[in-house]
This record gives C-alpha cells, sequence and structure tokens, in this order.
C-alpha cells in the first residue's frame, strides 16, 4: 500500500528542515544587518574624523619645519636655511588644501581661515628675518625673531592643535554612538537567537511526538515480541510508514503466533525425548551455556554432586557446584589442562570411584559456542582392572627377580669354565643366554619402577640437586658408545641455571633414557645435544636429534605403557616400552610436564620441565 506524499515521513521530515532552515536564514540576515550599521559607524570615523586628524597632524609637523629651517637661518646657514624653508612652505601648501576639502564641521572654516592669513603674515615676518640675516644682523635677526617671527609660529601650532582636539571629540562622539550600535545589534541578535531556539524547540517536539515517539513505541512492542510475548500488537494509528509497518507487523505477530501454536507441542515432545534420554545415561552429564548457566543435569549428577536440578536450572556454576575440579573445568574448559587430570576421584554410595571428564562445545550456526556439555565417565571397572594389571606385574616381575638371578650366576659360572672346559659352540650359546638373560632383568626392573611409581610407594627424595652436574655425569659414560656409532654428543648450558629439588637418581635416569633413545634412532653421522636452559620459573632440558624422527600419529601415545615406535627394519632389543612411560611418571612426580616434538627425516626434540619454585618453597 502506498501512502500518500502529505502524510509520509518524508514530507513531515522536509517540512521540520525547512523551518529550521528559514528560522535560521532571519536570524543571519538580522545578525548581517546589525553588523553592516556598525561597519558603516566605524567606516565614517575611519574615512572622515580620522583623516583630518592625520592632516592637521602633518600641519603641525610642517610648522615645526619652518622654525628648524629659521634656526638654520639663523646660525648664519642662510642657503641651507632658504632651502629647507621653501620646500617646508611647498608641503604646508597641500597640506592645507587637503584639509581645506574635509570640513565635515562647521567650526572647522574659520580655524582654517585664520590659519591661512596667520601663515601668510608668518611668511612675510621670516622673510624681513631672512634679510635681516643677510646684511649679518645677526643679533637684530634673533631680537626680530623672538618678538615677532615667534607669535605668529606659535599661533599656527596652537589653531593645528586646536583642530586636532575638534576631530578627537567628533570621534568620541562617533564611538559613543557606534556603541550604541552595537548594543542595540547585540541585544537584537540575543532576541533572534532566543526565538530561534524557541521556534527549533517547538519543531524538535513536534517532530518528536509525531515521528520518533511511534518509533520508540514499535521498537518497545518489538523488543517484547522478540522475549516471547506474541499476544502484544501495536496500536500505532498514523497514516505515515510507520504506521504501515505496524499494521504489516501486527500481521507478522499474528503469523509468528499461528506458527508458535501449531510447532510447541512438536518442540515439547522432542524435549522431552531428550531429557529421558539423558536421564537414562548413568554418566553424570552437566550442560551449561556461553555463561556458564546450568540449563540441564541429570539423576546421575544430582547424586554426585548433591544438587537438585529444580534448584539450580538457570543459575551460575560457581552458585550451585561446589567441587572445586568440577566447577574449574565447567568455567574455563579451554584452559583445563584434562591430560594431567584424567581421572576425578569421588566417593558415591559408600565406594570410591574413578570418573574421566570429557567436555564437548555446543555450536553456534554462526561460529562460537552456544554453551559446553560435561560428561563425567564412569572408568572404575577399568581402574581397578588396570591396577589388577599392575599388581600382577608387579607380582610376576618380584617373582622373576631370584629365578632370573639363579639362571646368570649359572651362565656366569659356566662361561668362568669353573665346572669344566666349553667347546666354542657352547660358548656362542650362553653368551646368547646371557644377553636374554639381561634384557629379561632390565625388563623386570623397569617393570618394579613403574609399579612403584604408580602406586606411589616409591620414596619420593627432596634433595637440592644441580642440573649440570646431573647431566654432565649421565653423559660420561655415553661418550664411548657415540664414538663407536661416530654420533656427536654435545652438551648446552646457561651460565646461572638455579638448583633444583628432587631426586638425582630419578632426574639422571629420565636424561639416560631420552640421550640412549636419541642415540639408538641416530644414524652415523648424525648428532645429539642436550641443552638446558632457564625458561621464567621453571628449567627446560631439551635431548635433540637429526634422527629417523616419529610419525605425527604416535606422538600422542609415545608416553603411554608397552608402545614402541619402530622404523621398517629397525629394532631395539631388550625393550618392551616401558622406558618413556617411567620418565612421564617422574618427571610429574616432581610437578613437571615431559613433551615430544618430531618431525619423519628430521629427527626429534624431548623436552621436559621442571618447576624452580619448589626451592624457594625448600
Amino acid at each position: 500500500m502506498q501512502v500518500p506524499f502529505l502524510k509520509s515521513l518524508r514530507f513531515k521530515v522536509g517540512i521540520g528542515y525547512i523551518i529550521l532552515v528559514t528560522i535560521n536564514v532571519i536570524v543571519t540576515a538580522w545578525v548581517i544587518y546589525n553588523f553592516g550599521r556598525l561597519t558603516l559607524a566605524l567606516n565614517s570615523i575611519l574615512s572622515e574624523n580620522l583623516t583630518n586628524v592625520m592632516v592637521v597632524e602633518t600641519m603641525a609637523r610642517v610648522v615645526e619645519e619652518h622654525e628648524h629651517a629659521l634656526a638654520v637661518i639663523l646660525r648664519g646657514d642662510l642657503e641651507q636655511g632658504r632651502s629647507e624653508f621653501d620646500n617646508a612652505k611647498e608641503e604646508f601648501y597641500q597640506t592645507f588644501d587637503k584639509a581645506n576639502e574635509n570640513r565635515s564641521l562647521p567650526e572647522i572654516g574659520p580655524i582654517l581661515n585664520d590659519i591661512r592669513s596667520t601663515y601668510e603674515g608668518y611668511l612675510l615676518v621670516s622673510d624681513s628675518l631672512y634679510h635681516l640675516a643677510a646684511r649679518n644682523n645677526l643679533m637684530a635677526a634673533k631680537a626680530f625673531y623672538g618678538n615677532i617671527v615667534r607669535p605668529f609660529s606659535q599661533r599656527l601650532s596652537d589653531n593645528c592643535f586646536w583642530l586636532i582636539e575638534k576631530n578627537q571629540e567628533k570621534m568620541q562622539e562617533v564611538a559613543r554612538e557606534t556603541g550604541r550600535t552595537s548594543d542595540e545589534a547585540i541585544i537584537a541578535v540575543l532576541f533572534a537567537a532566543a526565538l530561534a531556539v524557541g521556534l527549533s524547540i517547538v519543531t524538535m517536539v513536534q517532530f518528536t511526538k509525531r515521528i520518533i515517539e511511534p518509533a520508540e513505541k514499535l521498537t518497545e512492542t518489538v523488543h517484547q515480541i522478540g522475549r516471547g510475548r506474541l499476544d502484544l500488537k501495536t496500536d500505532i494509528q498514523t497514516s505515515d510508514e510507520i504506521g504501515e509497518l505496524s499494521r504489516e507487523f501486527n500481521k507478522m505477530t499474528e503469523r509468528l503466533r499461528r506458527y508458535e501454536e501449531l510447532n510447541i507441542e512438536k518442540i515439547l515432545s522432542e524435549k522431552q525425548k531428550s531429557e529421558t534420554i539423558v536421564e537414562s545415561i548413568s554418566d553424570a552429564i552437566i550442560v551449561c551455556d556461553s555463561d556458564s548457566n546450568i540449563q540441564l543435569i541429570n539423576r546421575s549428577a544430582e547424586e554426585l554432586l548433591h544438587i537438585q536440578e529444580h534448584e539450580v536450572i538457570g543459575k551460575k556454576v560457581n552458585q550451585c557446584i561446589s567441587d572445586e575440579r568440577v566447577l574449574n573445568i565447567l568455567q574455563t574448559p579451554n584452559d583445563s589442562d584434562l591430560s594431567n587430570q584424567p581421572y576425578l576421584q569421588f566417593r558415591y554410595n559408600g565406594h570410591q570411584v574413578f570418573l574421566r571428564p570429557r567436555v564437548s562445545e555446543i555450536p553456534a550456526p554462526h561460529g562460537g559456542k552456544r554453551g559446553i556439555v560435561l560428561v563425567l565417565q564412569d572408568v572404575t571397572q577399568f581402574k581397578e582392572l588396570d591396577k589388577m594389571k599392575s599388581d600382577f606385574m608387579a607380582a610376576v616381575s618380584h617373582e622373576f627377580r631370584t629365578p632370573l638371578t639363579s639362571i646368570n650366576m649359572g651362565i656366569d659360572i659356566l662361561r668362568q669354565q669353573l665346572v669344566g672346559p666349553l667347546t666354542k659352540q657352547q660358548e656362542d650359546l650362553l653368551n646368547s643366554s646371557k644377553q636374554d638373560c639381561e634384557r629379561l632383568t632390565k625388563l623386570v626392573r623397569e617393570l618394579l619402577q613403574l609399579s612403584k611409581l604408580e602406586s606411589g610407594k616409591i620414596e619420593l627424595r627432596e634433595e637440592i640437586v644441580d642440573i649440570r652436574k646431573i647431566i654432565e655425569a649421565t653423559l660420561q659414560p655415553f661418550h664411548l658408545q657415540f664414538k663407536e656409532k661416530s654420533v656427536a654428543l654435545k652438551a648446552r648450558f646457561e651460565s646461572d641455571l638455579p638448583p633444583l629439588i628432587g631426586d638425582e637418581q630419578q632426574f639422571s635416569w629420565v636424561i639416560s633414557n631420552l640421550v640412549n633413545n636419541a642415540l639408538k634412532y641416530t644414524d652415523s653421522g648424525g648428532s645429539v645435544d642436550v641443552i638446558a636452559k632457564r625458561g621464567g620459573q621453571s628449567i627446560l632440558v631439551q635431548v635433540r636429534d637429526n634422527g629417523k624422527g616419529i610419525p605425527q600419529d604416535h606422538l600422542d601415545a609415545i608416553f603411554d605403557k608397552f608402545v614402541q615406535v619402530k622404523q621398517s627394519l629397525a629394532s631395539t632389543p631388550g625393550s618392551v616400552g616401558l622406558g618413556l612411560a617411567i620418565a612421564k611418571e617422574i618427571v610429574e612426580m616432581y610437578g613437571g610436564k615431559i613433551w615430544v616434538e618430531s618431525e619423519v627425516g628430521k629427527g626429534s626434540t624431548f623436552s621436559f620441565r621442571l618447576p624452580i619454585a619448589q626451592v624457594e618453597t625448600a
């Protein structure tokens, strides 16, 4: 529907602008008129009185030049004095003619006539003075100057100054008149400005009443409808575009209300289905929005965290959940390092349970996230199975130690030929058996070490140690092996490394294991670098090689138990993949972190970081 032009917003806005522009034009014209009056008054002063003052001042100066010329004549320099006097006389006539042309005041005419007659008498007596001086009668000339010539000069000067005073009085009168005109102009401008402001305010009030208020009313109604009030309607009855928009908006709202009524039952059905599925899951589930407000929890989460769903829905997680571990995961899911806390321990129904947290983001349609879902997966049975496995491995390893010791002793006795001589074939068999016993002994030792670390039974020694000395002592036995394989071994340290708190033997074992692995997977001609430096409040130790490298898909599992990365035909005799797992347990036992960076064909860098803040605490 087309809105008539005389009722449209364009017409209303245009009328408002025309009124404001008209007011501004009238005020501007009034201001220009009043300032034009001031300009005329100032021009009157400058063109008449100021010019007269300047001419009269020039005339007075010329009289002074006449006097100076006469003084030169009285000193005896007749030619110089006569020349100056004639020049001054010519300038006086020119100046007098200008003054005579600008007779703006009635009383100036008689004075100018008097100046003219006095000046002519002055010329006559000056000429007589010159003739006296020319006859070398200077004494008589000086007396004649004082008695006859000087009174004429004084009269000329007095008349000139009287003319200056008259013109100044006229200028003051004009200045007062200009001041009155200025005051009148200021009052007129202020009145016009006040009138313009008043008319502008009235215009804007009417503009607001006819345009802005309906728009604001429509906006408020739209906000309420956006919050779900689909039963509202706008009651704007204007005939402009806003009224047309309001009527169309009412039609749209009615259609939305009918659509909502048709779909509300389906939405409720889907919601109940989702809630039933969540309730049926045995793992604890918590759903929060992007502002950390709880949106959904199931029965398992209620029992685990001792909260009720109807009491916490819509509230902040920090107001409902007291467990700091769960609270930290919900509030900062991106900053929470779940790899450092793979399991959370709880007391549930009188039993100790282990729960593995898993966080998933709810994506938003246009990027970002709508919220997060936290699932606390019950892995108690897997934890118990892992403990049973570790206990079994520890028991078996412990039982292996005694027979392995006996077998080693028997093989050593046979190799030393204490019970009789051996053939070449028998010696080869015994050497092979000795190597197998050593591999089994190493495996048993690593299994026992890992079992102690996992169970927490290992003694946690806290001594002040120097990481530089530990690295140097650890690398000392490796130099011969590196030399035999033609691999360069280098160590670099910062000069001011602070001490650490820990176990020297455990740290040495970690470094030894990393260096040994680097040697195994680095070909002849390669190099291995051991670097130690300070990084913030920790010491960073790196073992860097340029060997074969590790594929990217193995990096996440490289520190797991019984994991080995074998390259094509390469083999690692006597190893079952426990070294890096033990190193990880040792580093994390002292509050550190270990990781690896690698690229196939370019080498690997194993790094671990140990905090030095423990030294200050100790």
